[in-house]
């Protein structure tokens, strides 16, 4: 007699909750994404502030560390939480974007958050915040984190600005120590046409009393400086209060009129990175309840990893990964593989949001590339390679398909070729997709979850 069930009914069970949870992970997710389309950004922190009254103030639940700036703000949010795991620190990091999947912006102790608790959390905000508090997606991401951190009592909350600073929806928050890694020109439709408004902007993090630590050179120096003098706020200037220098082969030097630590090293490439660095350790020596233990620096500088940041994911050729997605990060991206290559030919995989101006990015990988390939990042607001094409001069061809080109490009290039994949995270994130069988189911839940919004 055949038997009724193949498998055990438990195994049904569980694999049809699995099911049903997955569905509602992307309908969450659809539902966020549909918000984005629908209400756009608009900098304004009255409807954050009514909101996590309503929600108890999840904000305030941990010490935090507050980064903003134009470039580099990810690497040194991540530097951060890395020297503060070492520590043995519980750490929640919120970051954005994502490059693949979206559990990557809100992490606990160096793992993404579950779906579970995505799924539950949005709940939750919107049954306790009032219905006439429209909120944008990012800030409902934004409390998102908090209400997790909270939830998970972690010891420190690193949290990266999304856009600006002075309006941004993180900016709700009293930190124990405001960081500001440069400024440069960037989304000027919402932060200004001229770097002393940007730095302004990003400036308006500091807090009346709170420590700063800033990397800000020239006249956003200066406007950082007023802004931290005005609120009586003990600023810190990159060069001038402490230095990380040395030979980044060999061994590198931190050192501050309190410390000096030694020999050090950064899990992450480029040069850059000793400024991103520098920052993460004086804002920690600056932190009165969280401390700056050299151990931990040592540590948690030198197994730092952040993804999609000069990031080595093949060999023969050399193929590296780098969201710079502004003129400011193409043009330290561009020395640093010009360095690299050192006179072999390099190879470019190039896409773009359509806001940016990519013909100044365009010019700068001209300078180092013998090949420009075009492609599309799967986001709504990237630029049509054929458009830019058109728009330029040079040896550009075109191929939509990020997946497609990435694998032609490498598939093209020999031993001993450069391949630099660069103009924006989310073409990142569409090429490691591609590499990763992993990440690509993760990939395709997003692209569902767009589908199901109505921006596939």
């Amino acid at each position: 007699m055949r038997a009724l069930h193949t498998r055990p009914v438990g195994l049904d069970v569980r694999v049809a909750t699995d099911e049903m949870r997955a569905d509602a992970y992307e309908r969450t997710l659809a539902s966020l994404y549909a918000l984005e389309a629908r209400a756009g950004i608009d900098l304004r922190l009255d409807r954050v502030r009514r909101a996590v009254a309503a929600l108890g103030h999840p904000e305030r639940a941990a010490p935090a560390l507050h980064v903003a700036g134009t470039n580099g703000k990810g690497s040194t949010a991540a530097m951060l939480a890395a020297i503060l795991a070492a520590a043995g620190r519980r750490v929640g990091l919120y970051t954005s974007p994502h490059l693949v999947s979206f559990r990557e912006r809100i992490v606990v102790d160096g793992r993404p958050i579950d779906e579970s608790e995505v799924i539950e959390g949005v709940a939750r905000i919107r049954r306790d915040v009032p219905e006439d508090v429209a909120l944008t997606c990012f800030e409902l991401i934004t409390l998102l984190a908090w209400w997790i951190f909270a939830a998970r009592r972690v010891d420190v909350a690193v949290l990266e600005v999304g856009l600006g600073g002075r309006l941004d929806a993180t900016n709700v928050v009293v930190p124990e120590v405001a960081i500001i890694t440069n400024v440069g020109r960037d989304h000027e439709q919402y932060l200004g046409a001229d770097l002393a408004t940007i730095a302004a902007e990003k400036a308006g993090i500091i807090k009346p009393g709170v420590p700063v630590v800033s990397g800000a050179r020239g006249v956003a120096a200066a406007v950082v400086s007023e802004r931290a003098a005005a609120l009586s706020s003990p600023l810190s200037q990159l060069g001038r209060d402490f230095t990380l220098d040395g030979d980044p082969a060999a061994a590198l030097i931190y050192r501050s009129s309190g410390v000096t630590i030694a020999p050090l090293a950064i899990g992450l490439r480029g040069r850059h990175q000793q400024h991103n660095a520098a920052l993460a350790v004086r804002a920690l020596e600056s932190a009165a309840t969280i401390g700056c233990d050299p151990a931990a620096v040592r540590a948690g500088l030198a197994g730092v990893v952040w993804p999609g940041r000069l990031q080595v994911v093949c060999r023969e050729p050399l193929v590296l990964l780098d969201g710079a997605h502004n003129c400011p990060g193409i043009e330290v991206v561009a020395a640093e593989v010009g360095s690299l290559a050192a006179g072999r030919p390099v190879r470019v995989l190039f896409g773009v949001m359509g806001d940016k101006d990519w013909r100044t990015m365009l010019r700068l990988l001209g300078a180092i590339a013998s090949e420009i390939v075009l492609t599309r990042p799967r986001h709504a607001r990237s630029a049509d390679p054929a458009m830019l094409a058109a728009a330029v001069d040079g040896r550009v061809s075109v191929e939509p398909d990020p997946a497609a080109a990435y694998r032609a490009l490498v598939a093209g290039s020999a031993p001993g070729d450069v391949v630099l994949v660069t103009g924006s995270l989310f073409l990142v994130g569409d090429v490691l997709a591609t590499i990763d069988p992993g990440l690509a189911a993760e990939a395709a839940r997003e692209r569902t979850a767009l589908r199901l919004a109505g921006r596939a």
